[in-house]
């Protein structure tokens, strides 16, 4: 059998009869004629050199080879079909565990509304929300540890923009802006800066404490001010 020149569709006609063990069933599940399912099969056993199917009763029973190449190309028949039309997302009745990584401050600000939004629409679906310990999520999405990062990625942004704008290159990462924030300055009531109206110099001139779940002592303050 020379592959290069198998027809696939004939590999789905197979699948069918196989399932079925009825020409005139797998014919009708195909939206074929019974005639135009036969001359398939034909072509299949030619390729094969193998008659595949043998008549029993009402119906056909496989070959020795039939039987042993089938579990091979169901399987690859179905990688297909979820390659190319994908099962649909039905939230009301999906079971899926979603894995988010975010910061604390983030998961107080959207997990609210969000689960209060699954148990209506999804209530079967379950929420793993992991600390976002990294400036770059792309390892961890390629690798499935998680399902989505949420959270300020200028330099990811970036590349991804420049990988879009070369030739070949393609996006492998949806995103989405959900929403914008701003930050504040926090110190205590009785510090000198509270006092007055605060000024670049003055805040840059203070010692500053840098919650940094990376390990990072450089964060996205100190980039915006170099």
């Amino acid at each position: 059998m020379n592959f290069r020149t198998l027809d696939l569709n004939l590999l789905k006609v197979f699948d069918e009869v196989m399932a079925e063990g009825n020409l005139t069933r797998a014919a009708r599940n195909l939206a074929m004629t019974q005639p135009a399912v036969s001359n398939a099969l034909k072509r299949l056993r030619d390729s094969l050199d193998d008659p595949l199917f043998v008549r029993s009763g009402y119906g056909v029973e496989p070959t020795a080879q039939a039987t042993a190449i089938w579990p091979a190309v169901r399987d690859a028949l179905t990688q297909l079909r979820a390659a190319i039309a994908p099962p649909q997302f039905d939230p009301s009745t999906s079971r899926a565990t979603f894995v988010l990584a975010m910061a604390d401050a983030t998961a107080a600000l959207i997990t609210p509304g969000l689960l209060a939004r699954i148990e209506r629409d999804a209530p079967g679906v379950t929420l793993r929300v992991l600390p976002l310990t990294t400036r770059d999520p792309r390892a961890l999405l390629d690798s499935s540890e998680i399902d989505m990062a949420i959270g300020h990625f200028p330099a990811v942004m970036a590349a991804l923009v420049l990988a879009a704008m070369q030739e070949g290159e393609h996006e492998n990462y949806g995103h989405e802006r959900l929403y914008s924030s701003h930050y504040v300055c926090v110190m205590r009531r009785d510090h000198p800066l509270a006092k007055t109206r605060l000024s670049l110099d003055a805040f840059c001139e203070s010692r500053h404490l840098l919650v940094s779940f990376s390990g990072r002592p450089y964060g996205f303050v100190d980039e915006a001010l170099a």
